[in-house]
């Protein structure tokens, strides 16, 4: 059995962390940080809406950016192309419909970050707006 700890015993002693001196001088490196030859800048194109259906995806004009090497969209992946923490029901690019704000339609991978951004503005994206629950009180209706 433990015996009871105050707070001053527990901040006794400073908590040793192995990439603290590197975090606190500036010097971690972090995915972000890492640059390698022929590597590819990813940019999603995310949802604006809460709910909406997908009516089309224009990329016409984002492939034809300059350093632009891919594309996707839900129709160019595989139907089962899903993850998540413990089930794995979250699409990897939304296909017919977007649930959420920020919900990922389309990825474009380019040479640069600038190329990559500048094609994600001009994926044109018809969506139709679809009714959002946003409370406790609209979920328990029967609309």
């Amino acid at each position: 059995m433990t015996p009871d700890l105050s707070i001053s015993d527990v901040l006794a002693e400073p908590e040793y962390r192995v990439e603290g001196h590197l975090k606190v001088t500036g010097r971690a490196r972090y995915a972000a940080d890492v640059r390698q030859s022929g590597m590819l800048h990813a940019v999603y194109v995310r949802s604006p809406y809460a709910h909406a259906s997908i009516r089309s995806i224009d990329t016409a004009l984002a492939r034809a950016v300059p350093g632009v090497q891919a594309v996707l969209t839900g129709a160019d992946l595989p139907e089962h192309a899903r993850f998540g923490r413990r089930i794995q029901d979250w699409p990897v690019l939304a296909r017919d419909k977007v649930l959420f704000v920020g919900d990922r339609v389309a990825a474009i991978a380019a040479e640069t970050r600038e190329a990559a951004e500048a094609a994600a503005r001009l994926v044109e994206v018809d969506y139709v707006e679809l009714p959002v629950v946003s409370s406790t009180a609209d979920a328990l209706t029967d609309a």
